[in-house]
């Protein structure tokens, strides 16, 4: 070693701490027909199956019905999936 000392340098000063997370809020009591809404989207694809399948089959064809259909649903369930 040549003798040169290296300078010391100062320690990173440490980040601020978080602050605490604030507890969730309360949410209120769900009423017994919360569930409603749920059950309405499912009434209404079950009748878009029921007459909406038939129609679109003798309107258009075998092949654009079900390809309708398997569009439709695909993007019903994203949206209704995505949370």
């Amino acid at each position: 070693m040549s003798g040169s000392a290296r300078a010391r340098h100062a320690p990173k000063p440490r980040p601020a701490s978080r602050p605490a997370p604030r507890p969730a809020p309360i949410r209120a009591v769900a009423s017994p027909l919360s569930g409603w809404r749920r059950w309405r989207w499912v009434a209404i694809l079950v009748v878009a199956g029921v007459i909406g399948l038939p129609l679109a089959h003798a309107i258009f064809g075998e092949v654009v019905a079900l390809l309708g259909a398997v569009f439709l649903l695909g993007f019903l369930i994203g949206r209704w999936t995505a949370r």
